[in-house]
């Protein structure tokens, strides 16, 4: 009952209803205002800030220093899951970030895709907090399920509530991206992540996944499920996670699993993006606390991911990974050829098993015999070699299947990749350092990796030209309305040779 004695203080009528909701439109001033001040939390600013640090700073969770990337926090009324939220805040109190990306459900409107904010800031009675534009911008452009669906923020309280957390316990100057999710799928809510971390290279970014656990079942079963609930975010696998809390494994007297499953599930793909994550639960709770009513319940948790790699850009492989990874593709692609199974080995190295992109490239006396790899990535790094060998040996369109006979000639090349980043203006591509994509019309696409404009003497311009007529595009397509994105690859070969990234 820790919060009680806090709340029945302020939370008070405020002498009316809520600020006057004002039309969302796609004004480029616009500031969204509080929808639910008053009702969830407090609407005058000195009580709203009072109770907000007195909740963290009777959290028990200690400060977790600067490695906290990501969370999944409840957004309830703060009577009850203002104390389960405030550890999450407790944890990351007094970092600084650039950005925080704030993702919740849709209560309110029905949509497809992802709806992110397309004016200047949100406000709370504790002052306007900015929106990141340009991020936000650049992510609904970039995602082919993303625009701006005025609706679907105007009333959603799920964004709201975590911001006066936010403005209390962070350093000044962060800027928000609201994004609110409607019906999506498993691959949608991957690449949304991808092109957040791809905003992760030269900015501190936070990511919020905004969510209460089991809606109204007897606290007895709230308590039981929301702990399977839990135990499935702290495993990592997205997709197991979606399966678990699918509708169809509802029991009887439960509406939800998580209101926020989606968002979960988008914020434990981003996680999987980087090395070394540690996932750890904060405090699960449930309304019966608060409320002292057992009879139909919510739950919350405050769940933290965070890593000692914060940043991407300076992500490489260790000369051990690097010769594992090699021994990998080698047999792999032996196995493949003798048409036998290839199981990896039992134990590998954390940063193995990061989910990343990767190329192989097969040589036979120095002329290319195969190559095959994947931009995106999919799956842990070990698997994605595997899984690259195997194509480039024998599925290379380019090539016969490589036989027997070629085995012990073969010379092997990985190039591990970095998430996608967008590139603004093709001025700044880095011929050597930078590989690209171009994306046009019609879902056209083309690719090349670092490695092939020096390998064909190649200035940049050649190189956005090569990359065009890859996409079946116009030559000097990339001087108009295409995407570009850029990655760069740490490439490694069995001479033990390596390229930075």
């Amino acid at each position: 009952m820790r919060i009680l004695a806090l709340t029945s203080v302020f939370l008070i009528s405020c002498g009316g209803n809520s600020p006057a909701q004002e039309d969302i439109t796609h004004d480029g001033g616009m500031l969204r205002p509080p929808a639910v001040a008053g009702r969830f939390y407090p609407c005058d600013s000195a009580g709203l800030g009072t109770m907000v640090d007195s909740l963290i700073s009777i959290s028990s969770v200690p400060h977790s220093a600067e490695g906290v990337i990501a969370g999944v926090v409840p957004h309830a009324g703060y009577v009850f899951s203002g104390a389960t939220a405030a550890d999450f805040y407790s944890s990351i109190e007094g970092n600084a970030y650039d950005a925080v990306v704030i993702i919740g459900p849709s209560h309110q409107v029905s949509f497809v895709g992802f709806s992110i904010f397309e004016g200047n800031g949100y406000l709370t009675p504790l002052g306007e907090v900015a929106v990141a534009t340009e991020i936000a911008r650049r992510l609904r452009e970039s995602h082919p399920s993303a625009s701006f669906i005025p609706l679907a923020h105007e009333s959603e309280h799920c964004l709201e509530v975590q911001l006066p957390f936010l403005q209390r316990a962070l350093q000044p100057g962060f800027r928000i991206v609201p994004i609110v999710v409607g019906n999506t799928g498993p691959d949608e809510l991957k690449y949304m992540a991808e092109l957040i971390l791809a905003e992760a290279y030269d900015q501190r970014i936070l990511v919020i996944a905004s969510s209460d656990l089991s809606h109204y079942p007897p606290r007895e079963l709230a308590e039981e499920v929301d702990l399977l609930t839990v135990q499935s975010i702290l495993d990592g696998d997205m997709y197991n996670f979606l399966e678990t809390t699918s509708a169809d494994r509802l029991p009887g007297g439960l509406d939800t699993f998580a209101c926020g499953r989606l968002p979960i599930a988008l914020v434990m793909s981003y996680a999987a993006l980087y090395p070394e994550v540690t996932t750890e639960l904060l405090s699960i709770t449930t309304s019966a606390e608060f409320s002292g009513d057992d009879s139909q319940v919510v739950g919350y948790a405050s769940i933290a991911f965070a890593t000692p790699a914060f940043e991407p850009s300076e992500w490489s492989i260790s000369p051990e990974g690097r010769e594992i990874l090699l021994d990998i593709a080698a047999a792999s692609v032996r196995c493949a050829v003798e048409g036998e199974d290839y199981n990896l080995p039992d134990t590998l190295p954390d940063e193995l098993d990061v989910t990343r992109g990767a190329f192989v490239t097969l040589k036979r006396n120095g002329q290319l015999r195969g190559c095959i790899g994947s931009i995106r990535p999919i799956s842990p790094l070990a698997e994605t070699v595997t899984n690259m060998a195997r194509s480039a040996a024998l599925e290379d369109p380019r090539f016969i299947p490589v036989t027997e006979a070629e085995l012990q000639e073969l010379e092997y090349e990985i190039s591990v990749l970095t998430p996608l980043q967008i590139l603004d203006d093709w001025r700044d591509v880095v011929v050597g350092t930078d590989g690209l994509i171009i994306s046009g019309p019609g879902g056209r696409s083309g690719v090349l990796l670092p490695q092939v404009p020096l390998e064909q003497g190649w200035n940049r311009e050649e190189f956005l030209e090569g990359v065009c007529l890859k996409a079946g595009l116009g030559r000097n397509a990339y001087l108009g309305d295409v995407t570009i994105y850029r990655f760069q690859a740490q490439v490694f070969g069995e001479d033990g040779n390596t390229s930075p990234e």
